[in-house]
């Protein structure tokens, strides 16, 4: 037998075509905020229906109104089954019916939206999901998210708790052909029932093709909190507070932190938003009737209730429905129609706004991302030091300068124009943390090394090295660095300043070096002394020129030598006196010359005791015990003096170079010094040791006690190169410690003792590491 639906009270129209499903029943709740849910039962002659033909397809509920008019109820299909069997042995069907909405819970996504507006990113999540049928009657203006993360989260939980954060609501206008979700901000949006904006209170059920009535209203009323304050944080502007709040007629208060907002304007609205949620509790009516035409996000004016102030408009917030259809038995015979509703609502007067239900979820500790930036960039920054990075579970992000919002970085100290500062560069790896565990608000807390970023020095086999090594930018190819070396017995400190390397100390600077300081400049060094340059050198100086060297004394020299003066000069000395010029010698002045010319403008003196010749203008004057002229005797003798030349400066030793980018090399190892003629090796000594000072030894061979002895010892000091190191202070003792002889080898590394006692000797060079040396074989 076939049935049909036409002319019954309710109907229902599915993809599978006119009448082949018979609705026979329905009930389910629509509301402001809430996705609608319809469960249909259906009989059918057909005892297989193609489920695939239904899942996702539009279904429309008819249902005929008290005047004739219909209103439908349209929706998508998430889920069919099948029951037993029906009336004459139809089968009984059962479908769900959402709207396109609740397809949103389906998508699970990880998403950044930045300088976009709650509304745009809504529209986007929807347009991207392919979902066109939504309009926004919104009466607020709204200020753009700068930065706005959906993490591990449905695409329906993002979109829902973005609106409820906003005070924004939805609700779903039917037609026979869609549903459209009406997304809202204001009463203002809510309009009347479209096919009753009155109803009528009557506790006298009337039959259901009478007036739609309300048989049973109650009111609930409650206490709430009265006032709503929040507060945030604007790190750049760090003085000003953004504490909001805003009273209302209870007592108590809602106080939260953080507001999520970055103006004292939007943390009011915020503030106000959160106040009229509150007061959606004030006062709560909820009823009972048979007023089919009652839509959830629609208003109602009630009438004829006993209670004179219960006749006013009321918004529905909630409508559960339920509803069955005669017997197909009865032909079209509308008898046994039922239909009832539940509905929930508050006073028009009083603004609505949506419980915040949807959870925003919680990162739970640390993540890694990548530093990125403009191309051709390695450092891209803002005047706060925020990076910008890209998260490994960001599918869409490009890795470039749009990948984030601006990140800020922490570092070991953040002062007023102070601290420390380190600037993650594009591609290192970067730890980043959560304030509050809120994936909108990353903060940069360090940095780690991966495959592609390695550390700069091998490990493990350098890993008591630390320090700092950097990179020049832009390009690469140079480096500065600070490095520790803690390697026991070899500690050291290393520094490279791939240009120039600036220190500037408002006071003192000192230093101690417990044993030798290198320096090397390969080019000029200068020096400006403000006040005295004070210099003791417990040893040798020992300088090199290789040009000219250029002195000027503006008050006096003073010049102190215990041990010899030697002085060898190639071309000519020319010295100028402007005032006196007066020398003394204690023993004997030796002065030879091709020619000796002495020239005096007006007179000259040559004094030995009483005796005297004096040249002056007025003649020669010789005056003497005794002048003899021609009878004899000698001229006194003299002997020129063994010049000592002087030593090479022994060459600083080079720092370690490293490379770029690379491992940087270690320090190379001290060098040796080996000795001779009772040749000593020492492994400690660094360099060629010399001394300016006399060669002379201090063993008279000339006095009169030593006239007659005749042995001698030869001391000869070579490096292990075989070079001469002249200059070494040496010293030669007896076995009972008594000392032979001391004094420092010539400029050949050579030095003679004669007219000594024979015997067993000791050589020793005093200012060398004595256990560091050994004979030579």
């Amino acid at each position: 037998m076939a049935y049909t639906q036409a002319d019954r009270p309710m109907r229902v129209h599915t993809p599978l075509g006119e009448d082949v499903m018979l609705l026979e029943s329905f009930r389910g709740t629509e509301g402001i905020s809430q996705l609608f849910q319809f469960h249909i039962k259906m009989l059918s002659e057909k005892r297989s229906v193609d489920f695939d033909a239904l899942l996702s397809k539009p279904v429309v509920l008819t249902v005929r109104l008290a005047d004739d008019s219909e209103r439908h109820f349209h929706g998508l299909v998430n889920r069919c089954s099948q029951l037993d069997e029906g009336e004459d042995e139809m089968v009984a069907y059962e479908v769900e019916v959402v709207p396109w909405l609740w397809f949103l819970s389906l998508f699970t996504d990880c998403r950044i939206f930045q300088n976009l507006t709650v509304l745009e990113i809504i529209e986007q999540v929807f347009k991207d999901r392919g979902f066109t049928e939504f309009r926004a009657d919104l009466q607020g203006s709204y200020s753009p998210r700068e930065y706005c993360v959906q993490y591990r989260e449905s695409d329906l939980n993002f979109v829902s708790r973005l609106m409820e954060d906003e005070g924004m609501f939805y609700f779903f206008e039917h037609t026979e052909e869609k549903h459209t979700l009406v997304l809202a901000d204001n009463n203002s949006s809510i309009k009347e029932c479209p096919h009753q904006p009155k109803a009528r209170f009557s506790t006298t059920a009337g039959t259901t093709e009478e007036d739609d009535l309300v048989h049973s209203l109650y009111r609930e009323q409650q206490v709430y909190s009265g006032t709503a304050s929040l507060t945030d944080y604007n790190f750049e502007k760090p003085s000003v507070s953004l504490r909001a709040s805003v009273p209302g007629e209870q007592k108590g208060e809602r106080f939260d932190y953080p507001g999520k907002y970055g103006s004292k304007s939007d943390g009011d609205r915020y503030a106000r938003v959160r106040l009229e949620e509150e007061e959606v509790k004030k006062l709560t009516v909820i009823g009972s009737g048979v007023c089919r035409a009652f839509i959830a996000g629609y208003k109602f004016e009630l009438e004829e209730h006993y209670r004179e102030d219960a006749n006013i408009p009321y918004t529905l917030l909630t409508v559960e429905h339920s509803a069955r259809n005669p017997s197909y038995r009865s032909g079209e015979n509308a008898e046994g129609f039922e239909y009832k509703n539940r509905f929930r609502s508050m006073p028009h007067s009083a603004p609505f706004r949506p419980t915040r239900l949807s959870r925003k979820p919680v990162i739970h500790g640390s993540q890694t991302a990548v530093v990125v930036g403009k191309s051709g960039e390695e450092i891209y920054v803002d005047k706060y030091g925020r990076i910008k990075v890209q998260f490994f579970w960001d599918r869409y992000g490009k890795k470039d300068e749009n990948s984030s919002c601006w990140i800020r970085v922490a570092h070991m100290w953040a002062g007023k124009n102070w601290g420390s500062m380190y600037i993650p560069r594009l591609g290192q790896e970067v730890i980043v943390d959560f304030l509050e565990g809120d994936a909108d608000q990353p903060i940069i807390t360090g940095r780690v090394y991966n495959a592609d970023q390695m550390p700069p020095y091998p490990l493990p086999d350098k890993q008591n090295l630390t320090g700092v090594k950097s990179l020049s930018t832009k390009g690469g190819g140079g480096y500065n660095e600070f490095t520790l070396d803690d390697t026991k017995g070899s500690e050291k400190i290393s520094m490279h300043g791939e240009k120039d390397i600036e220190i500037r100390v408002e006071n003192d600077r000192k230093e101690w070096i417990g044993r030798d300081r290198h320096l090397m400049a390969v080019r000029d060094k200068l020096e400006d002394v403000g006040r005295d340059n004070h210099v003791n050198h417990v040893r040798d100086r020992i300088e090199k020129i290789g040009r000219d060297h250029h002195l000027e004394i503006k008050g006096k020299e003073a010049i102190k030598i215990t041990g010899v003066h030697s002085m060898t000069v190639q071309g000519d000395v020319v010295e100028e006196f402007k005032s006196n010029h007066s020398e003394q010698v204690t023993s004997d002045y030796y002065l030879k010359g091709m020619n000796v010319v002495l020239e005096a403008s007006t007179g000259l003196t040559i004094k030995v005791g009483g005796n005297f010749i004096t040249i002056n203008s007025s003649g020669i004057q010789i005056k003497g015990t005794m002048v003899l002229i021609n009878s004899g005797g000698s001229a006194l003798s003299g002997s020129a003096g063994s010049s000592v030349s002087p030593l090479t400066p022994t060459a600083p030793l080079d720092v370690a170079k490293g490379e770029a980018g690379s491992m940087s090399a270690t320090g190379p190892e001290a060098g040796q010094l080996s000795s001779t003629q009772m040749t000593l090796i020492s492994p400690k000594a660094k360099g060629t040791r010399q001394s300016a000072a006399s060669n002379a030894p201090t063993h008279n061979a000339e006095a009169e006690e030593n006239k007659e002895k005749k042995s001698w010892i030869e001391i000869k000091l070579l490096d292990e190169e075989g070079n001469p190191v002249p200059g070494e202070a040496y010293k030669i003792t007896l076995p009972d410690g008594s000392t032979v002889a001391d004094g420092t080898l010539d400029d050949k590394g050579f030095a003679r003792v004669d007219n000594i006692d024979p015997g067993n000797c000791k050589v020793t060079f005093p200012n060398l590491d004595e256990e560091a040396w050994e004979p030579k074989a």
